[in-house]
């Protein structure tokens, strides 16, 4: 069995770049937030998405191939000064990734060296709100589980 996490993050980012939602580009990070970007402002707030939690494991196999699923989460944040903005700059990002993820053949469109995404839902999504002592984020967790095929 052979691992497909990094496979699946590069994947993602190669599907969802660059994300444009009503004209600004949203920036997509692997884990952390580099330093050194430039965060864009979209609808009054900070934006951007995290490529974050993955799982998989092996489901089912014949003699020839084994097959897994995996999942991958997708965290957006869109940050305001304390108290300010809301919920609609995440979920207006949320319905362009899943336009893009879920519509038309999505992530099985993106060749991934000795794997072949089979079938992709969302498993599920989540908002919440994060108060800090400057700023207030609204942040919106997609999770999409893959059956996937080992080549």
């Amino acid at each position: 069995m052979k691992e497909i996490s990094y496979r699946l993050r590069d994947a993602y980012a190669t599907l969802l770049n660059p994300l444009t939602v009503e004209s600004v580009v949203i920036p997509i990070f692997d884990e952390r937030v580099n330093p050194k970007a430039v965060i864009p402002t979209y609808k009054g707030g900070k934006a951007y998405i995290l490529i974050t939690d993955q799982n998989e494991v092996e489901t089912t196999n014949n003699q020839c191939t084994f097959r897994k699923t995996a999942t991958i989460a997708l965290d957006i944040v869109t940050k305001y000064p304390l108290n300010i903005g809301g919920k609609i700059a995440s979920e207006l990002i949320s319905n362009t990734i899943q336009e893009i993820v879920l519509n038309g053949v999505g992530i099985q469109s993106i060749a991934i060296p000795e794997f072949q995404v089979l079938t992709t839902r969302l498993e599920f999504s989540r908002s919440f709100i994060e108060n800090g002592d400057t700023e207030t984020a609204y942040r919106k967790l997609l999770v999409f589980t893959h059956s996937i095929y080992e080549l």
